[in-house]
């Protein structure tokens, strides 16, 4: 968990987070500093939580450069899109070269 994540978590928030620990990933959202509108994907009252993670292994971190919840969009009635660049390099895969041979 990056430290731009929201403070107070429910049981279900804590066993995500758990699970990406053990699983030696990271919880995107929580890493890049956003208003509180572009982190919340769930508001009731006064309580305003993220329900919706995405995450990635620890080792792709550098490839992501920038995640957010999109304000306008609303995917379902509790939930909102949440966004993630990333930066991918394509490695071409060799080809192996075949020949005509006359024997």
């Amino acid at each position: 968990m990056g430290k731009f994540g929201l403070q107070d978590r429910n049981a279900e928030e804590q066993m995500v987070l758990d699970f990406a620990k053990r699983m030696e990933m990271a919880v995107e959202n929580s890493f890049f500093q956003k208003r509180q509108e572009h982190r919340v994907m769930y508001k009731s009252g006064g309580r305003r939580t993220q329900v919706d993670y995405i995450l990635c292994r620890r080792c792709n971190l550098k490839e992501i450069s920038d995640c957010k919840v999109l304000v306008g969009e609303s995917v379902a009635r509790q939930h909102r899109m949440v966004v993630c660049k990333m930066t991918l390099v394509m490695r071409r895969m060799k080809r192996t070269k075949w020949w005509r041979r006359d024997w």
